[in-house]
């Protein structure tokens, strides 16, 4: 019996050798394979703002070659062109700075991406804005800081950049 267990071990190893020798355990990756495309949303001064599929690996300025462009008035210095875009990201192209004033944002017409381009206002505070808007509506610009999230300070910096 004692013989039979010291032979066991060779054995073993040495079935686990052929086995091995047949390929047929030969080691697997468990990486995921990488998609061929990805989604990606582009907006502000670009010429077709839109959510784009674009091939992985794609840089910012393929994005903007998608969207047919940047406007006249872009500010590229703002973005790294060779930056690699991730799924579902969110690139936003600003506007120049300097002698090109930027038009008013209406507190009573604009849409969602309209509101978010004025300075601090990001997607759910945008959302506030047309809810109290569709509630309430506004009647000068201080009812902006009836919102939710918008106090005095807030109001001071868009105050210049809002109209009814």
């Amino acid at each position: 019996m004692n013989r039979l267990k010291k032979m066991s071990g060779p054995f073993c190893l040495s079935a686990l050798m052929l086995l091995a020798s047949t390929g047929r355990l030969s080691p697997v990756s468990l990486e995921r394979a990488a998609p061929d495309t990805i989604e990606a949303e582009i907006k502000g001064e670009v010429a077709k703002p839109d959510v784009y599929t674009i091939k992985n690996g794609s840089t910012i300025r393929d994005l903007i070659a998608a969207a047919g462009g940047e406007t006249e008035i872009a500010d590229l210095s703002r973005v790294s062109l060779q930056e690699e875009v991730r799924a579902h990201e969110v690139i936003v192209i600003a506007r120049k700075k300097g002698d090109l004033e930027d038009p008013l944002i209406s507190l009573s017409t604009a849409n969602q991406e309209e509101l978010m381009l004025l300075p601090g206002i990001g997607e759910s505070t945008a959302k506030k804005i047309i809810a109290y808007r569709e509630e309430h509506g506004f009647t000068c610009l201080e009812d902006l800081m009836e919102v939710p999230g918008i106090g005095e300070k807030k109001f001071e910096k868009l105050k210049d950049r809002i109209c009814l």
